[in-house]
């Protein structure tokens, strides 16, 4: 009797093999637009740019849930030289941290980067600086009961782009729950028909 499972708890299991079976297939590439995540997952799409001028770069995480309502969203500038996959890098790192901030464990996570994702996915070395960063943002995501990563094309990850490229106006990081702002609005709106 010791071993019995509760309905509540079957049920949670056979949802955790069900995400992962359907998502064994995790590495997905070329999705030309932003697609919903299935029921009971949340995505979480992030995005980096860089000014090399000001050695600067902007970050921005959008999660959105099955229906693709908008969830929360992050903004950040740090200044870092370096180059675009050490930027893309460090946006999937804060990521991983803000979907643990925010208390979310079963998410899609979605970049543009493919340099990143496939290092994500392979578990190769690489001890560059944008390399160690996927290396943290691996040990924190492993921390989650539920994750997948995909590479996207640009098209289908406009509101995280807009929000790392407007990310360099920001003084401080802007984290922003359930009132999507104004300036992604339109994108998240159209992506959700």
């Amino acid at each position: 009797m010791a071993n019995m499972l509760t309905y509540g708890q079957l049920n949670g299991y056979l949802f955790h093999l069900h995400i992962r079976f359907s998502l064994s297939e995790r590495w997905i590439v070329g999705v030309k637009r932003w697609s919903k995540p299935e029921e009971g997952l949340f995505k979480v799409n992030w995005d980096a740019a860089v000014n090399q001028k000001d050695r600067k770069i902007g970050i921005g995480v959008l999660i959105r849930d099955h229906h693709g309502f908008f969830m929360g969203s992050l903004q950040a500038h740090r200044n870092l030289k370096g180059s675009s996959f050490d930027a893309e890098a460090y946006g999937m790192l804060l990521a991983a941290v803000f979907c643990k901030e925010v208390g979310i464990t079963h998410f899609c996570l979605e970049g543009d980067s493919k340099q990143v994702v496939d290092l994500l996915k392979n578990y190769t070395k690489n001890w560059s600086l944008g390399g160690c960063l996927v290396e943290d943002a691996r040990e924190t995501l492993n921390s989650y009961a539920c994750w997948s990563v995909t590479h996207t094309n640009r098209e289908a990850n406009m509101a995280a782009h807009h929000l790392a490229k407007t990310a360099f106006g920001c003084s401080e990081d802007i984290y922003a729950f359930e009132t999507c702002p104004s300036y992604i609005l339109h994108i998240v709106t159209k992506e959700m028909m």
